[in-house]
């Protein structure tokens, strides 16, 4: 897995928890990104 600690990721398009940019926030966020959606 990926160690993103300390980046910052900003994912646009959550329509809502069941669309493939809510998984992508959530692997990136494991991975120790902070975490920007709109």
């Amino acid at each position: 897995m990926l160690d993103l600690t300390g980046k910052n990721a900003l994912v646009t398009g959550i329509a809502n928890n069941r669309s493939i940019a809510w998984g992508i926030a959530q692997q990136l966020s494991r991975a120790g990104a902070n975490i920007g959606v709109t």
